[in-house]
């Protein structure tokens, strides 16, 4: 298995390369600095509404796994979480540091899996209804590149739908509710509950299609979606933080003939700049904030320590 992931992670490497190697950069460089400053403010502004939707996820993950802290705090975590997890890998936003941030704040490392569980439900029921309604309703012509006919689209978009229908039916009629994969249990909620799932993460997945959209030149948004969310899929299977270089090569050989290699590529660095590194560059300073409110409230306070207490001990003696 691992020379197989090898062999594909080199083949990766190849392609990315090769595609670099078209490039005209200066030209995309002059793209670059030719973007219209309302379509980077509006890209932003999708942006930031979509990391306020995350902040809303781990509240109501954070209510489902009945933990017990302010929410300010709780969005703060889902806030900072999401923006590394985007960023740098599950490993270290999705997990490592929610696990830092909870069980320094007592919560256990149980609870926490049952936190990212749930996140994940959410996230993921959003993007099979986008995508399967996109692909169903929105009868966007396939480039070339993907090989693929409509009607195979609608096939798949039908398909995407009839399993987020299988989610709400199991959410409200499902005699079983729990599952244990390894050290992890999977919990259906309410079916109210899960169509608040949807309404939170359907506008993620359209809000993010939304921030590249402005940025692009004039093109089909329906076309924009499905790109980026299989470029999702992509990165989620080839594990490359971000999707760095994927999410480039997918919309490049998708849309490149369309739009211009220069100007499309000019578009997904601005995306990359608005979507993942301002996010990031916030979450981590939240998450510095937070580890120093937490040190600040646990370092002994003059007078609390051992010595303030033979101190005061001393004092009531006299």
């Amino acid at each position: 298995m691992r020379a197989v992931l090898a062999v594909f992670y080199v083949a990766l490497a190849a392609m990315l390369w090769t595609v670099g190697r078209e490039l005209d950069w200066a030209e995309a460089a002059t793209a670059f600095a030719k973007l219209p400053v309302g379509a980077i403010l509006t890209a932003g502004a999708c942006s930031l509404a979509c990391y306020a939707l995350y902040a809303a996820y781990e509240l109501l993950a954070a209510r489902q796994a009945r933990i017990a802290l302010p929410r300010p705090q709780i969005a703060a975590i889902g806030f900072a979480s999401y923006a590394c997890n985007l960023s740098l890998g599950a490993m270290l936003g999705a997990l490592g540091l929610r696990l830092r941030l909870y069980t320094a704040r007592g919560i256990d490392a149980a609870c926490v899996a049952r936190v990212i569980a749930f996140n994940l439900m959410t996230n993921w029921s959003g993007y099979l209804l986008v995508l399967g309604a996109a692909l169903l309703f929105l009868r966007v012509e396939p480039p070339p590149a993907w090989r693929i006919g409509a009607t195979a689209l609608q096939a798949t978009g039908a398909g995407l739908l009839a399993i987020v229908a299988a989610y709400l039916w199991a959410c409200a009629r499902a005699r079983r509710r729990t599952w244990r994969w390894r050290r992890l249990t999977i919990e259906l909620p309410a079916l109210r509950i899960a169509l608040v799932q949807l309404a939170l993460s359907v506008p993620v997945w359209l809000l993010g299609a939304a921030s590249l959209h402005a940025l692009l030149p004039p093109a089909d948004f329906g076309l924009v979606l499905i790109t980026l969310l299989g470029s999702a899929v992509i990165g989620l299977v080839v594990r490359v933080p971000a999707g760095l270089g994927v999410v480039e090569a997918v919309f490049i050989a998708s849309l490149g003939s369309r739009l211009g290699q220069a100007p499309l590529l000019a578009a997904l660095l601005a995306y990359r700049c608005v979507h993942y590194l301002a996010p990031l560059t916030l979450g981590l300073a939240a998450f510095a904030i937070m580890e120093l409110q937490r040190r600040t409230r646990t370092t002994p306070q003059r007078g609390h320590g051992a010595a303030g207490q033979i101190a005061t001990a001393r004092r009531r003696v006299a």
